[in-house]
């Protein structure tokens, strides 16, 4: 209501001239006289005309509607594209795991991520797999990428999963191509760093770091990233690599638990040589 009338303040010139035609006609159509009538008739068929000769001039009013409809209609359109890139980005990531866990020569459990509960330098997720699934502790966690992490926590229903980005992190890798052994530690940023490799051995930008086989967690020759930077530690026999994770954390939303359960016997007995305890059976414990 408010808008009609100022339309009709803006407008008032062209209202008020509406407006005495309205009554002139409404005046003429009331005489029966032989002379109006024929005036009457002229007027109409010259209004008729004008209307006519004038009916490609667009009405704003009604191309505003349409301008709307039409925005409305573009948005929706537009959300229905956004829709359907992401369900084709989650088929074709669907396609790629399927066709990685059929070739897998190694037992794994698909799962996904329902939790991202990050503390600083502590980075965890959550997964939707327990202990009723198979799930034991310390079994690790892999994409089509390369390496997550490993199991730390479970129940029955979930699981929770320490990544390889977390300050608690350590993972005995190798490079692939000088099979030179090292650990990895996350940088607290974005990047790992294998450290302990001696200098003297050959590294290259490029090259592919993967499990070692050494770990108590991890079983040998899962990717974990590649060499993206080499430098030699100041003071010391040791080169510092900067390796790239393969997996993209920020965009985790699938994984596979290997199921894979470590060496129970052996984790006891480096725990006990790391708590300073002399193992049963005999003997000194090596260092």
């Amino acid at each position: 209501m408010y808008r009609i009338v100022d339309l009709i303040l803006h407008y008032k010139e062209y209202a008020a001239t509406i407006l005495l035609m309205i009554v002139s006609l409404l005046l003429i159509s009331g005489d029966d006289d032989n002379q109006i009538r024929s005036f009457r008739t002229i007027s109409v068929g010259i209004i008729g005309s004008v209307q006519s000769a004038f009916d490609w001039v667009p009405n704003p009013w009604s191309l505003e509607t349409e301008n709307r409809a039409l925005r409305r209609l573009n948005r929706d359109l537009s959300l229905e594209a956004m829709r359907l890139r992401d369900a084709g980005v989650k088929v074709e990531e669907l396609r790629k795991m399927l066709e990685f866990k059929e070739k897998s020569p190694i037992q794994l459990l698909t799962a996904e991520v329902v939790g991202k509960p990050t503390l600083q330098l502590r980075n965890y997720i959550t997964i939707n797999v327990g202990s009723d699934d198979g799930v034991k502790e310390g079994m690790p966690v892999i994409t089509p990428a390369g390496l997550v992490g490993r199991v730390v926590g479970l129940n029955n229903q979930n699981a929770i999963i320490l990544l390889i980005i977390n300050a608690d992190s350590r993972i005995a890798a190798r490079t692939s191509r000088g099979r030179n052994n090292g650990i990895l530690f996350w940088d607290k940023e974005e990047r790992l760093l294998l450290r302990n490799v001696p200098s003297v051995l050959t590294q290259e930008v490029g090259d592919t770091v993967i499990t070692s086989g050494l770990s108590s967690f991890y079983p040998e020759d899962i990717v974990v990233g590649t060499v993206v930077d080499i430098e030699e530690e100041q003071g010391t026999l040791y080169h510092r690599i900067t390796v790239e994770p393969s997996v993209n954390f920020a965009t985790l939303e699938e994984i596979f638990v290997v199921l894979y359960t470590p060496d129970t016997k052996r984790l006891e007995l480096e725990q006990q040589v790391l708590e300073g305890i002399q193992p049963s059976g005999g003997g000194d414990a090596q260092e």
